[in-house]
């Protein structure tokens, strides 16, 4: 360990537990953080902070002025900007001898197969269902340990996962993606509880880089903001989970039929029959439009409305990041079987289409 480093990690390497051979530990881990929100602004500093040698930054998005509020990495003048080079740079300027990936793009089951053979460890910092589990069953596939949180409101919840499985995420929620979960621009979320959260997160990754048999990997941690106690639960292994069961299959099969990614959309956007409908409330539609698309909200979708469309379109659904579009697919296929859902949502085609211009 050099002067430098020495100097910096100095109070930390005074702890018995950490020392310097745990602090050469840390040194030479890598921490893959996907998202870099209200959970990935916390997690990257205080791993980083840490000591962690090597940490990837992924995230597709662009700082918008709502996101200020919660993701402490960004300020005003950071507008419009990739999350991924604002985090960069602020990472840069308080640790020294820190070596930075970044991604600009989002976690997708496009990604080559040994995207994960450099990291020793995930972070999903990430607010939608369909990527957590795309992160989740690339994990267990290529066995790799995975740290996940997310928020609603003021609740928030953290676990982290063996590389093995035997729970993974999808124990815990096995059919998420096809219920009623309501994103932070629909329910909203109090700023402090996501840096509580991305906090865990750090603190769980940092225990088990140094030791894993210090933590559990079949616990569930929820937190309240009304109280200061982390309640703990248990999650049993699913046998019949597709990912990590007794009798595992692939977990695409329904999922994959559903989706189209934004660079297949983007080749075929000026196919006639290719019908982009903005599936989002009137609002989130006034605040981020979306060129060139219909717009037909999910809560009319839901309350049994129909869209009229012509009936030989290939309907591309959208929302902010592809999770209630999901919902929306199920709602139309009977009606429109050429219907997708748009993976990754407004976000992501906004930063597909922004990079190639």
């Amino acid at each position: 360990m050099d002067e430098e480093r020495k100097k910096f990690f100095s109070r930390q390497i005074r702890i018995p537990s950490f020392g310097e051979v745990g602090q050469e530990k840390f040194f030479s881990s890598s921490v893959l953080v996907v998202g870099l929100g209200g959970l990935g602004s916390p997690a990257s500093l205080h791993l980083a902070s840490a000591g962690v040698g090597k940490i990837g930054l992924m995230d597709f998005d662009r700082v918008e002025f709502s996101n200020l509020h919660r993701q402490t990495a960004f300020t005003l003048s950071d507008l419009g900007k990739r999350k991924t080079e604002v985090t960069a740079e602020f990472l840069r300027k308080r640790i020294p001898k820190l070596e930075l990936e970044i991604f600009s793009f989002p976690f997708s089951d496009d990604l080559s197969e040994d995207f994960l053979k450099a990291w020793d460890l995930v972070l999903d910092c990430t607010d939608d269902i369909p990527a957590k589990y795309s992160i989740n069953d690339r994990c267990v596939r290529d066995r790799k340990p995975l740290c996940t949180a997310s928020l609603y409101r003021t609740s928030a919840q953290f676990a982290i996962f063996s590389p093995e499985g035997k729970p993974c995420y999808r124990c815990l929620y096995p059919q998420l993606e096809s219920t009623d979960a309501i994103s932070c621009a629909d329910g909203g979320v109090l700023g402090i509880q996501t840096a509580l959260a991305g906090l865990q997160q750090a603190n769980l990754a940092i225990r088990y880089l140094l030791d894993p048999n210090s933590v559990s990997v079949n616990s569930l941690y929820l937190m309240e903001w009304e109280s200061p106690i982390i309640y703990e639960s248990k999650i049993p292994p699913d046998p019949a989970c597709v990912v990590c069961g007794d009798s595992r299959s692939s977990a695409e099969n329904r999922k994959s039929l559903r989706e189209i990614s934004v660079w297949e959309y983007a080749k075929n956007r000026n196919d006639l029959k290719y019908l982009l409908v903005d599936i989002r409330e009137e609002e989130e539609r006034s605040e981020y439009p979306i060129s060139d698309s219909e717009h037909f909200p999910l809560s009319r979708l839901k309350k049994g409305e129909i869209p009229s469309l012509p009936s030989a379109s290939i309907v591309i659904l959208i929302c902010e990041s592809g999770m209630r579009s999901l919902k929306a697919v199920d709602l139309l296929t009977d009606r429109y079987p050429n219907s997708f859902s748009l993976k990754g949502g407004r976000r992501a085609l906004q930063s597909f289409l922004s990079e190639k211009n």
